[in-house]
């Protein structure tokens, strides 16, 4: 992998030292410039989850993914610096008592220090923007988001607050066994080609911003700035308009 062009891609200098502030600058800078959607999937086109692939299309061809390359880049970029992160697969909160795919949502697990912690590049604009604690320390991203891993039982979930809430977003099972991208490529399969995969239905791209995120969904564009939240319903002619302006991308791109 080529380190340099990974850090060009993502604006960010090679870290000086394997600590929590340079992990944080690393996820930081991931999120704004490498964003979530899903348009190969839409394309009928198979993902990779090889290192060579998913180099080629995140960094050299300048695209984005959804979680398992997101993640799965991130966690290959890390092992040549030098972290020692161990792969995760979690199970999305879909409200309502409801549960997306099992173990559809790959993040990492990392050891720093004397904790571990939760690091996601890959859930769109509601993802956490700061290494989660496991041990269930309160975590607050530069927006004032708060977060949380809270264990309960034979699970731990992954919550953020809002509205004097716990809201939860996914979980995961931590005495699991160990997950490979090999392991993951039969559920990234289903999640691809599953006809009641959210990503199989509609054009979803998201992206952290400095000040908040931008999320487009079908036709639905939401753009959140300083804690203010504005939703737009779009036209067909705007839709490839909107995916070039926020996300650089083309709609024939996959």
């Amino acid at each position: 992998m080529n380190i340099k062009q990974y850090l060009q891609r993502i604006n960010s200098n090679m870290p000086n030292s394997l600590d929590f502030d340079h992990l944080t600058l690393l996820q930081k800078q991931h999120l704004l410039h490498i964003y979530f959607e899903n348009l190969d999937i839409l394309n009928g086109k198979p993902l990779s989850l090889s290192a060579k692939d998913l180099f080629t299309k995140l960094i050299i061809q300048r695209r984005g993914g959804v979680c398992f390359e997101l993640n799965g880049l991130f966690y290959y970029f890390l092992q040549e610096l030098g972290y020692k992160p161990t792969l995760m697969a979690g199970t999305v909160y879909l409200g309502n008592g409801k549960w997306a795919i099992e173990h559809a949502h790959l993040f990492l697990i990392i050891p720093l220090e004397h904790s571990e912690y939760v690091v996601d590049v890959g859930f769109g604009g509601n993802c956490p923007r700061v290494p989660i604690a496991l041990n269930g320390e309160i975590c607050v991203d530069p927006l004032g988001q708060v977060f949380r891993v809270n264990r309960e039982k034979r699970y731990c979930y992954v919550q953020k607050r809002e509205e004097q809430t716990w809201k939860t977003l996914y979980r995961f099972e931590r005495e699991a066994d160990h997950w490979s991208l090999d392991k993951l490529v039969p559920i990234c399969r289903i999640v691809e080609t599953d006809p009641d995969s959210s990503f199989q239905q509609d054009i979803f791209c998201s992206r952290v911003t400095e000040l908040g995120r931008v999320t487009l969904i079908g036709n639905k564009l939401t753009i959140v700035e300083n804690g203010s939240k504005r939703k737009q319903r779009l036209s067909s002619a705007e839709i490839p308009l909107i995916v070039k302006q926020y996300f650089q991308l083309e709609l024939s791109d996959g």
